[in-house]
């Protein structure tokens, strides 16, 4: 991943859901362009945000051996502005039932739901040499590095 949108790992049961946080800074890049003396976090990031962390969930329950590959989106729906400053606090969960990986997401800012939306995977094995392979460990390198920050916080 060229761009990271997960912080910290709040929470996670494998197979079942994940809680992460953003933290949105100003000096992030995006907001030279998006938009000059009233910056907004694009609402096309905090989708990403939703992908990586649900993206992390699925690496995790299957110990990095299968990756998700996003389906499908859908019910996506912005009710807040994120701006410099906020936290962006982010919840995937997995709809139960089969083995279908279909993700309830939403990000809330200061107690306040800010985005929706639901993301539907396929499993795609993460065999030796090949692109899932190498997904499959960035995000084994980024849920370690997560865990590291979170050790000894109270």
């Amino acid at each position: 991943m060229r761009f990271v949108f997960v912080d910290r790992l709040v929470s996670a049961e494998p197979r079942h859901h994940i809680e992460t946080l953003k933290n949105v800074s100003a000096t992030e890049d995006v907001f030279a362009d998006h938009f000059p003396g009233y910056p907004v976090f694009p609402g096309a990031l905090v989708v990403e945000a939703f992908a990586q962390a649900s993206q992390l969930l699925i690496g995790m329950s299957h110990d990095f051996a299968a990756i998700g590959q996003l389906s499908r989106l859908s019910r996506v729906a912005f009710r807040r502005q994120v701006r410099p400053g906020d936290q962006l606090w982010i919840r995937c969960e997995r709809r139960p039932g089969d083995e279908a990986w279909v993700l309830d997401a939403s990000a809330t800012v200061e107690g306040r739901r800010a985005a929706t939306a639901t993301l539907e995977y396929t499993l795609e094995p993460a065999q030796p040499g090949t692109d899932a392979a190498r997904q499959a460990e960035r995000l084994r390198a980024l849920a370690r590095e997560l865990q590291r920050s979170t050790e000894g916080v109270v």
